[in-house]
């Protein structure tokens, strides 16, 4: 699986390389993610927890009000949880590091003076590098994989958004909806929801 996501990669940014109209750039920013679980028919969702992201990213230009806007991303996901347990408060701080590939398309709207505002939406890629979880001073490693015990690495989902281009400066909030299952235990679903605030900059 790590084979294909890393091929999906290149074989994106390998044609961008070569696209008439594309611009790139770097960007980076503040995520506030958690995780949503469901048991049957129980479902909860966990504390938001801070994190950040940065990265690259291409701008082509289908026409001009139309782009589509690849991403690739070393991105923080994760959760905060907060429990009483027999009178003593129980506490988790998960963080999970992910390499993404979000891909969206943004119609932009010409403001003044060289202004544009875009909607977007699109989807993402996003494959686990490590992740920890701690407890009070205690600090353990998360296993990625297939087992029972163990999390899913391969993440993926939708994007929606709204940016703001002035000259070479880009800013977006997005709100990216995790669709896949982290969790390998038949009956429950584990997945990430994320806001982002970013700002990029392209040559």
């Amino acid at each position: 699986m790590k084979k294909i996501f890393l091929t999906l990669i290149l074989c994106s940014f390998a044609g961008a390389m070569f696209a008439q109209g594309a611009r790139f750039g770097i960007t980076a920013g503040l995520n506030v993610s958690n995780q949503t679980s469901k048991m049957g028919s129980v479902s909860t969702s966990e504390d938001w927890k801070a994190g950040f992201q940065a990265g690259v990213f291409m701008d082509y230009a289908i026409s001009p009000n139309l782009s589509l806007i690849p991403e690739l991303l070393f991105a923080q996901r994760g959760y905060k949880m907060s429990t009483d347990i027999l009178g003593e408060t129980y506490s988790e701080n998960t963080t999970l590091n992910y390499l993404q590939l979000p891909i969206n398309l943004a119609y932009k709207f010409d403001v003044s003076n060289g202004q544009k505002l875009f909607p977007f939406a699109g989807i993402y890629l996003g494959y686990a590098l490590s992740g920890t979880s701690k407890s009070g001073s205690e600090s353990e490693k998360i296993t990625l994989g297939s087992g029972a015990d163990q999390m899913n690495a391969l993440d993926y989902g939708v994007n929606l958004g709204l940016g703001y281009e002035y000259s070479n400066i880009v800013f977006k909030v997005q709100y990216n909806l995790g669709l896949a299952n982290l969790a390998n235990v038949d009956g429950v679903s584990v997945k990430n929801n994320n806001v982002a605030v970013t700002v990029g900059y392209m040559f």
